[in-house]
């Protein structure tokens, strides 16, 4: 079974191992009082809560992702200062690529009035300014500590390798 669930504009998808068969339901058709209570919205999808524990479920999927992403990062033989920045690099080079879909996302919609897209496409472009600020600050921080700690080549090539991936 795979699960979707949106927010702030990225889909989360997941698949499951299914213990039992799933039965197939039939939606009852969208009443008022539904919409008002929040489960069902006015197009008939259906909004889904998690709880506690299934948004720690969540993260923890999350960080066993981000940890079998920066295993290459863990396993050099870099000092740990220069493998944190690496890490915080490749996280703002993924929000920066996420923003740029969501940007992408809201350029393409026709939906609501130009005004609406035009606050959401400022909002968004201020968002990746901020990213973009924050990854040259990591770069300018990596050079200054390389710099600092004497880095040689092999492992100043090793820090180029890693940055690529």
């Amino acid at each position: 079974m795979t699960i979707e669930i949106n927010g702030q504009g990225l889909v989360h998808s997941q698949n499951l191992p299914i213990a039992e068969p799933l039965h197939a339901a039939i939606t009852p058709p969208v009443l008022p009082e539904q919409e008002a209570g929040g489960n069902i919205d006015s197009s008939g999808r259906i909004k889904v809560s998690l709880s506690a524990l299934g948004k720690e479920l969540s993260l923890t999927s999350q960080q066993a992702s981000k940890n079998e992403r920066d295993k290459d990062i863990d396993d050099s033989s870099l000092p740990d200062g220069i493998k944190d920045i690496l890490k915080r690099i490749r996280d703002l080079k993924e929000q920066i690529q996420q923003k740029l879909m969501e940007l992408q996302r809201v350029q393409a919609s026709d939906k609501g009035s130009e005004a609406e897209k035009a606050q959401e496409l400022e909002r968004i472009e201020s968002e990746l300014t901020s990213l973009n600020g924050a990854l040259s600050s990591a770069y300018a921080m990596l050079n200054k500590i390389m710099d600092d700690i004497e880095l040689d080549g092999d492992a100043r090539m090793d820090v180029a390798n890693l940055l690529m991936k």
